[in-house]
């Protein structure tokens, strides 16, 4: 029994001497990296935020974005609309699901402790782990294939490699090869901390944007003009145009697939903004590079696709995919397409490491660490999630019709509501008011608690929100089933029709029913969080303080200035 018992501790997340335990919390609740982080390890200031979201726009998911709207009969144009919309939509959700992180430094799996209750909040987090396990397997692929164009660049033999695989592996040889030495090189990248990314960051994103800059105005000119796509989308791609109500349920649509497209993203915002080093660093920063480089990226997926279509007119197919792009370039081209192929692919690549080390890795590290803390940091969590990446062999999930590909694509159904439930419960709920040491407690001790420690108004406003996407979320996965049209347009409405119920009816419950404890703060400063420097926060004004004159002050200013919404 001993040395089961020593088995266990040696499995325990190391200490690093700096973890602050308050009286009354449990120890199986919380480690260092999910605790509210003290002002030595928030490093990311605004620029650090612009990194971030330009790997996450300009990449090769951002690149390809507007090739489902296109699919849905829009033309350029109004793909490009729709875009913008449902882009600006996207910087509201962001910087309203980062406040929390922002202002309380928590991350996302205790975010919602406080919204779901202590174990309630376990829902949302196992459905944030699963889309980071499936993420980051699908971004390994499309990582993959930017290695093998790096790779064909200097050996084009690499592409004729002998396959010794069977039809049934559904990819090459060479796929393969270069899938796996993507994933070696991410392993080293997952070890850095969180805290230490604001240059690389910098420094990807730079080279990324300097990339697809190149490669758009080397197909313009290559093509003088905007390729044929810009005028004959519909003849490009097959599918009639929608006209009349149609035309504008395809609008409707098509903002629901941005929103849908980054809505595991928005969902755990505050495991990213909890490292700013001020509450504004998010705000003012988010709020513009999100539409503006999202907008841009789609932008150039499109002309740079057109593009192709016009001087490559042999290749039967699109060539959405960037590293398509880069194959055929250097199959039409000399020697220095392929330097130029080269160099290209490396950037790619480089945005590849960010958006799915930071995005998906890490993110799973957190919500990982946050299930089991006693076990799992955010170090232990990434590796276990880069393992089950690896396991779910997303070649299979990428390049054969999947249906569980399509739920997860349509998973915003379940996702709108539940932020809608955390902005509301934050802002409007509790007015920008936690106690966080109580969000570290597992029993009535905890205001957070609730009933036998689950929030019961949060699950009834979130079933409530979902339930009527249903029947159009069944119909979309199985074609077989009909359903009323008013249903399918509900589901066509997902995320934003989800958000407004969900936040609408948690907050009427609130009222009727509030919750206990609504307003209260701790006393003291206890895990050292908020650092001997006060901190503004838009609408709220000074409220932080560490020193023990000003904590009585830091409460009545959140009652004084606290704004309803923002």
């Amino acid at each position: 029994m001993s040395s089961w018992k020593s088995f266990v501790k040696m499995l325990e997340v190391p200490t690093h001497g700096d973890e602050v335990n308050p009286d009354g919390t449990n120890h199986w609740l919380l480690n260092r990296d999910i605790t509210p982080l003290p002002p030595n390890r928030r490093t990311w200031g605004p620029w650090s935020f612009v990194g971030l979201w330009m790997l996450t726009a300009v990449n090769i998911s951002g690149w390809t974005s507007a090739s489902a709207l296109l699919a849905l009969g829009l033309n350029v144009w109004q793909a490009m609309l729709v875009v913008i919309i449902g882009e600006l939509l996207v910087a509201a959700c962001v910087v309203g699901n980062g406040f929390v992180g922002a202002m309380w430094h928590v991350p996302f799996p205790v975010y919602n402790r406080f919204v779901w209750g202590i174990f309630g909040s376990f829902l949302p987090l196992l459905m944030r782990i699963m889309l980071s396990f499936v993420w980051y397997a699908c971004q390994l692929w499309f990582g993959g294939q930017s290695v093998k164009v790096v790779i064909g660049a200097i050996w084009p033999s690499f592409y004729t490699l002998p396959n010794t695989l069977p039809a049934s592996a559904n990819m090459e040889l060479n796929d393969f090869v270069a899938f796996i030495i993507f994933t070696v090189i991410s392993l080293p990248l997952i070890y850095i901390p969180p805290e230490y990314y604001r240059k690389p960051f910098l420094g990807a994103s730079i080279s990324i944007t300097i990339t697809a800059f190149t490669i758009f105005i080397w197909a313009l000119a290559k093509e003088h003009g905007g390729g044929p796509m810009l005028t004959e989308a519909s003849q490009l791609s097959g599918v009639v145009p929608p006209t009349g109500a149609n035309l504008g349920w395809a609008f409707v649509y098509g903002i629901n697939t941005v929103l849908g497209g980054i809505c595991a993203g928005i969902l755990n915002q505050s495991d990213y903004t909890r490292f700013a080093v001020k509450p504004t660093d998010q705000i003012y920063s988010q709020a513009l590079i999100v539409p503006i480089a999202s907008s841009l990226t789609a932008f150039i997926g499109i002309v740079v696709t057109s593009c192709a279509a016009g001087f490559y007119p042999d290749v039967k197919t699109l060539l959405w995919a960037p590293y398509d792009l880069l194959q055929q370039i250097q199959f039409h081209g000399g020697a220095g397409a392929r330097a130029a192929v080269f160099f290209a692919g490396c950037a790619f690549v480089i945005a590849q490491f960010g958006i799915n080390v930071a995005g998906n890795a890490i993110s799973g590290g957190i919500d990982l660490s946050g299930l089991f803390p006693r076990f799992l940091n955010i170090r232990r969590g990434a590796y276990l999630t880069s393992v089950v990446g690896v396991a779910i062999c997303p070649w299979q999930l990428l390049n054969v019709p999947s249906t569980f590909l399509t739920v997860l694509s349509s998973f915003s159904v379940f996702l709108g509501p539940l932020t809608g439930c955390m902005i509301s419960d934050f802002i409007i709920v509790r007015k920008w008011k936690i106690k966080l040491t109580d969000l570290y407690k597992a029993n009535d001790d905890s205001i957070y608690f609730f009933y036998k420690g689950v929030n019961p108004r949060v699950v009834v406003a979130w079933v409530m929100g979902v339930w009527p996407l249903m029947p159009g979320f069944i119909a979309a996965v199985n074609p077989s089933v009909t359903v009323a049209p008013g249903w399918t347009h509900m589901y066509q409405l997902a995320y934003p029709a989800g958000f407004v119920i969900s936040a609408t009816l948690h907050v009427t419950f609130s009222k009727i029913w509030p919750p206990r404890g609504l307003g209260e703060v701790d006393a003291d400063d206890f895990f050292g969080t908020f650092g001997p420097k006060t901190e503004f926060v838009p609408g709220v004004g000074e409220v932080y303080a560490s020193s023990d004159e000003h904590l009585d002050e830091k409460e009545a200013d959140v009652e004084a200035h606290a704004a309803p919404v923002v």
